[in-house]
C-alpha cells in the first residue's frame, strides 16, 4: 500500500513507501558511512508500539546532538564559562533519561520475547554490544557531574577524576553509535515530525520530548539560583 510504513532496508531505505529527496541524499550518502559501523544490517519490518519507539529514540537523539554539541563546545571555554556548562549539564538529565527509557524499553522488549520487538530484529552487532557500554557511561558521566555540582570536592577530587575519565570514554563509545545511526535516526525523526506516514501516537511523543526538554530547563534554572561548591575556576 503506498505510503505503508515497513521499516528500514538494508541500506536505510523506507520500505512501502517513496523516500524524500532529503531522505534518498541521506540514503545515498551517510548509510555508507553508518555501514562503516553496522555493515549491511537489516531492520526487519517495525510495526506499532516498535515504530512509535524507534521514532521517539531518533527524535531524542536529534535533541541531545544539539544539546551535546553546545555542551561540548562548552568545555572549550570551561575555566571561563562553567556556569553554562553546569546549566547545560541539568538540562540534559530529563531528556537523557527519557533517552535511556526508550532505549531501555526496546532492549527489554526484545530480550523478554516481546514479538514486535523480536520480529523487529535486534541491532547491528556492534551496536547491541555497544548499547549497555554507552548506558554505563553516561550514568557514570552524568551522576559525577551532578555530585560535583552538589557537593564539590568535599567527598575528594576523585570524582573530577571519574568525571573527566568517564567522558573520555562516553566520547568514543558515543561518537560509534552516532555514525551508527547516522542514516536513520535523521529519516525517523524527520518523518515523525512531518507525520508521514502516519504512526500512532505522535502527539504523546511530541509532548514527552518537549516535557524532557521544559523539565530540564526548570532543573537548569533552579540550578542556577544553588551556590554550587565546585570550584568557579577549574584548578584554582
Amino acid at each position: 500500500m503506498r505510503g505503508a510504513w515497513r521499516g528500514l532496508g538494508p541500506r536505510g531505505e523506507l520500505l512501502g513507501s517513496e523516500p524524500s529527496a532529503a531522505e534518498g541524499w541521506i540514503r545515498d550518502n551517510l548509510t555508507p558511512i553508518a555501514e562503516l559501523v553496522t555493515g549491511s544490517h537489516r531492520v526487519r519490518r517495525m510495526v506499532g508500539a516498535v515504530e512509535a519507539n524507534a521514532r521517539l529514540s531518533a527524535t531524542l537523539g536529534m535533541v541531545l546532538l544539539v544539546l551535546l554539541a553546545a555542551e561540548g563546545a562548552s568545555l572549550l571555554v570551561i575555566h571561563r564559562f562553567l556556569v553554562i556548562h553546569i546549566f547545560l549539564g541539568l538540562l540534559l538529565v530529563p531528556v537523557v533519561l527519557l533517552k535511556l527509557a526508550s532505549v531501555l524499553r526496546r532492549f527489554g522488549g526484545y530480550y523478554l520475547g516481546d514479538l514486535r520487538y523480536r520480529a523487529a530484529g535486534p541491532p547491528a552487532a556492534l551496536l547491541r554490544l555497544l548499547g549497555p557500554v554507552v548506558v554505563v557511561l553516561t550514568a557514570i558521566l552524568f551522576a559525577t557531574g551532578v555530585e560535583l555540582w552538589l557537593f564539590g570536592y568535599r567527598y575528594g577530587s576523585v570524582w573530577l577524576t571519574l568525571h573527566q575519565g568517564s567522558f573520555v570514554l562516553w566520547f568514543c563509545a558515543m561518537a560509534v553509535h552516532v555514525v551508527g545511526h547516522m542514516a536513520d535516526g535523521p529519516i525517523l525523526a524527520a518523518r515523525d515530525a512531518a507525520g508521514q506516514p502516519a504512526v500512532p501516537g505522535r502527539e504523546r511523543r511530541r509532548a514527552w520530548v518537549a516535557a524532557s526538554v521544559a523539565m530540564g530547563l526548570a532543573l537548569a534554572m533552579g540550578g542556577l539560583l544553588y551556590a554550587s561548591p565546585f570550584p568557579a575556576v577549574i584548578g584554582h
